[in-house]
């Protein structure tokens, strides 16, 4: 990663451990941040319709990462994707976390620009 960019059989191997975690009872934690909920509830979407966007996840909306958490108490690659979810682009950040299993620690609209490295171009 001499750029920063993931490549793309990274991300795809890391949404494909997201997405098993996620079908394990018990293995998916939404941080319940006011801001998270906030825009869920905006949408009008329940928290499993939000896993469902996760679930979908692919390659195309992937915007950067891993990074590392900067949380010490649970260390691990911190990985960002920007997705279109009923007309507004929503900023998630994920984690793999051996004891929670996938953690959606961000699901917010996007607040500054960013820039989607395997996004066609429309």
């Amino acid at each position: 990663m001499s750029n920063g960019i993931a490549p793309i059989g990274d991300i795809e191997r890391f949404l494909r451990q997201i997405k098993i975690e996620m079908t394990k009872p018990n293995r998916f934690d939404l941080v319940t941040r006011k801001e998270n909920m906030n825009c869920i509830a905006n949408l009008g979407l329940s928290v499993k319709a939000a896993e469902g966007e996760i679930m979908s996840l692919t390659y195309h909306d992937y915007y950067r990462g891993p990074s590392p958490d900067h949380d010490k108490a649970r260390p691990g690659d911190i990985w960002e994707f920007v997705k279109d979810v009923i007309g507004m682009s929503i900023y998630i950040k994920l984690k793999l976390d051996q004891n929670r299993g996938c953690v959606c620690l961000s699901f917010h609209e996007v607040t500054r620009q960013v820039t989607m490295p395997y996004r066609p171009v429309t």
